[in-house]
C-alpha cells in the first residue's frame, strides 16, 4: 500500500517524537518537585 507524504514525514520524526513523549513527563515531575520544595 502506498503511503502519502504526510505519513512518510511522520515516520521520519517518529524517534524524535518518542523522545519528547518520554522526556516531557519527566520534566514536568522535576518542575513539580521544585515548586513543592519552594512552597514548603
Amino acid at each position: 500500500m502506498k503511503r502519502n507524504r504526510f505519513e512518510r514525514k511522520l515516520d521520519e520524526y517518529n524517534h524524535t517524537m518518542e523522545l519528547v513523549r518520554t522526556l516531557l513527563p519527566l520534566l514536568m515531575i522535576v518542575l513539580q518537585v521544585i515548586i513543592l520544595v519552594r512552597v514548603i
